[in-house]
């Protein structure tokens, strides 16, 4: 193995150590299935290492990292029958105590971003719920860091919108 590939090895390890709580995340508030959102991460992270072992060139471990993980999470839609639950009965949907608090989140996020544009949403839950830069989202997304910042503010002013029609009933 070569210098440039331990290299890499162990910043995934550093990854995994320091954000596998936050990879979880990210893919939770997009699957909302805890063990799905477990089994994506985790088959995406021996998926890189495996590539990585067959000495694969990774300029940034870490977005190359959540971008597997973004994709999976699109995969994972792809390949499973969507399973709807309608949100009045969202509720009754079995939740465990540890899982209930960000389940509550997901449901009512996913409200709010459901009304929304697929591309707008996405970039919503990039920047609030995982914290990331307009420059690292567009890299994400392969789009200019305008088209992130412009997406990002359309989709707020969408849902403030929807939060004063709110009120208003």
């Amino acid at each position: 193995m070569n210098e440039e590939t331990e290299q890499l090895l162990t910043e995934l390890e550093r990854i995994v150590t320091e954000r596998q709580d936050w990879l979880f995340r990210f893919a939770y508030m997009r699957i909302g299935i805890r063990e799905d959102a477990e089994d994506v991460v985790q088959e995406v992270l021996l998926g890189v290492f495996r590539r990585l072992r067959e000495k694969t060139r990774v300029d940034n471990m870490e977005q190359y990292a959540i971008r597997a993980i973004s994709n999976a999470c699109t995969d994972y839609f792809r390949r499973k029958p969507l399973h709807v639950v309608l949100l009045d009965q969202a509720k009754e949907v079995a939740v465990s105590d540890h899982d209930k608090q960000i389940h509550e989140e997901f449901l009512r996020v996913n409200r709010l971003l459901d009304t929304l544009p697929r591309e707008q949403s996405e970039i919503v839950r990039l920047k609030c719920y995982d914290d990331l830069t307009f420059k690292q989202i567009a890299e994400l997304q392969d789009i200019p860091e305008a088209t992130a910042k412009s997406r990002y503010r359309y989709a707020i002013m969408h849902v403030q919108q929807m939060m004063k029609k709110g009120e208003k009933r």
